[in-house]
């Protein structure tokens, strides 16, 4: 109200109103209906809800008010189903946990919440969203109430068995989909014939193939240290005009982690060699985060084991035998072993935070696969000396 007692907030049409209460959360979208007889019946219509499960937190009152707010989302989504005149836009429900989720779904107290989280998404499809997006739940079956979805954000999830299934058959009008710090490791295709934006991010274990006519647009990010597997194809994208590709975290060892891939470097930069030949068709590419490599000298210590002092490493040599070249984007540039395509309809590359040799050499070399190059952008990168002259 303003200074006169006059509430001019009421005077604004629901759609105005809608956006307001589409910035709140779940419980405060509810709490509205008390500010007047205007807003009593508002909320029904909000299209965004925002379920917030709040911080699993150990307390002998936790389950107490878990319930609680079991009750209110499940009723809270029964009132929005019923709500047919006003199609929810936007569902987001999260959970936030000090605890990986894997070890919350084998905790016999917490594996009971965690199923109640997986029915909150559940029953929130049978509103048909637009938009869904998730974080630190196991997902429910996506057999039905898709028909409208057109975006999927997922972080820090545990995917359906039959996620694969269901992304094809299901989800059939899905344009965005975002993967984010999820377990991916048993996943072997990502298929969809109307997916044009695709994000995956912070994965061990990727080994799946794409296969999206229409996709546009690829963000890759990879775990360096502490990759466990890495064979991703891209098979169709005919259309495809931005992609980028970004190395975390620096794969030199560190005394507080010493931890670098395990997959075998005998297959892994082929194995990426392999995924960027699958992107050959792109416009624009980002690549960042090549830099150099390293191994373990001997076999590190089984899970458990506390790292030794005097652990070492070595960095592995370019066409040194029985061990993968080093700086990555030389690497990757081996003709005898890996053999990179041309790119010959990309016009714009990004190199960021990447190892371009010394006299930027390695950098030349790379450029003669781009023979239509028409921008390069260089990040942040490495190079040992160089002569301009």
């Amino acid at each position: 109200m303003d200074a006169a007692g006059v509430d001019r907030l009421s005077d604004l049409t629901d759609c105005l109103l809608h956006a307001i209460l589409s910035r709140l959360e779940a419980r405060q979208v509810v709490q509205t209906c008390v500010l007047s007889s205007r807003w009593r019946r508002l909320w029904l219509a909000a299209p965004c809800l925002d379920i917030d499960g709040g911080e699993d937190q150990e307390g002998e009152d936790e389950e107490e008010r878990h319930k609680k707010l079991d009750d209110f989302v499940d009723n809270l989504l029964l009132r929005r189903r019923t709500c047919a005149f006003s199609p929810l836009h936007t569902l987001r429900v999260s959970v936030a946990s000090p605890r990986p989720l894997w070890r919350r779904l084998h905790h016999d107290r917490r594996s009971s919440i965690c199923a109640a989280h997986t029915r909150w998404v559940s029953r929130g499809l049978e509103s048909s969203p637009a938009v869904l997006e998730v974080r630190g739940i196991k997902l429910p079956s996506f057999s039905s109430g898709t028909h409208r979805l057109t975006k999927l954000l997922l972080q820090d999830v545990i995917l359906h068995k039959d996620f694969e299934k269901h992304l094809f058959a299901w989800l059939r009008v899905l344009q965005d989909l975002e993967i984010r710090s999820s377990d991916m490791s048993n996943l072997s295709r990502i298929e969809s014939n109307t997916l044009k934006n695709l994000t995956i991010e912070a994965g061990t274990i990727l080994n799946f193939e794409v296969i999206a006519p229409r996709l546009a647009s690829l963000h890759l990010a990879v775990q360096f240290r502490g990759l466990r597997a890495f064979s991703v194809t891209v098979r169709e994208a005919p259309d495809l005009v931005q992609a980028s590709v970004r190395l975390l975290d620096n794969p030199l060892p560190a005394k507080e982690y010493p931890f670098v891939f395990q997959q075998d470097p005998i297959f892994l930069v082929p194995m990426l060699c392999r995924f960027l030949g699958s992107l050959s068709n792109v416009r624009s590419l980002e690549l960042s985060g090549f830099r150099d490599m390293a191994q373990h000298i001997s076999p590190p210590p089984p899970p458990g084991v506390p790292w030794p002092a005097e652990y070492q490493f070595q960095l592995m040599a370019p066409g040194s035998d029985n061990s993968a070249p080093c700086p990555m984007l030389q690497a990757i540039l081996d003709e005898e072993h890996n053999r990179l395509p041309m790119f010959r309809n990309l016009r714009t590359l990004v190199l960021d935070k990447c190892d371009i040799g010394d006299n930027i050499q390695t950098l030349c070399s790379f450029l003669h696969y781009t023979p239509a190059l028409e921008k390069l952008t260089l990040k942040n990168c490495e190079v040992t000396t160089c002569n301009f002259t």
